[in-house]
């Protein structure tokens, strides 16, 4: 497998992570929504019952001002208890094992952009002067040749005179 290939393994790894990371928090985002939300709707509910009925028994016995602060205060009480259960959500084992399945796939894209990135170096330094990195060996070749030429050609020459 070359380089390239691994890389873009890495790079799909990465991105597989990244989008398991990104669902995971969605779905942390959906459960902390519809908690608010039933929150609230539990909220506007209570506060509307105990309006009714609890102002209606405590009215008698502490007034009209007081029945309605205590029937508001309940309805609160509820709402803030259900906030702070959906404050309370955090990333599970499925987060934390994503985030390294991520960085692991991070750290080995890295490694192959790094030699990607001196393979494309020495690709540059051919491409800018493509005769002086490869002259020696061009050299050496053309020398070899030139030598088993002139042996075939001495060669020859002696055995024909």
């Amino acid at each position: 497998m070359s380089e390239l290939d691994t890389l873009v393994r890495n790079l799909r790894i990465l991105l597989k992570a990244d989008l398991i990371i990104a669902e995971l928090a969605m779905r942390r985002l959906a459960t902390r929504t519809v908690l608010f939300v039933f929150a609230g709707l539990i909220a506007a509910f209570a506060v509307g019952m105990f309006a009714f009925a609890g102002f209606l028994m405590l009215e008698e016995a502490y007034g009209t001002k007081a029945a309605a602060a205590i029937c508001g205060g309940v309805g609160l009480v509820v709402a803030l208890i259900l906030m702070l259960v959906a404050s309370g959500i955090k990333p599970g084992r499925e987060d934390e094992v994503a985030v390294q399945v991520h960085e692991a796939a991070l750290q080995a894209v890295s490694v192959e952009l790094q030699v990607v990135g001196g393979q494309a170096q020495r690709l540059a330094a051919f491409v800018r002067a493509p005769f002086s990195a490869g002259v020696p060996s061009i050299a050496v070749a053309i020398f070899g040749y030139l030598l088993r030429l002139l042996r075939g050609r001495g060669g020859g020459g002696a055995s024909s005179g």
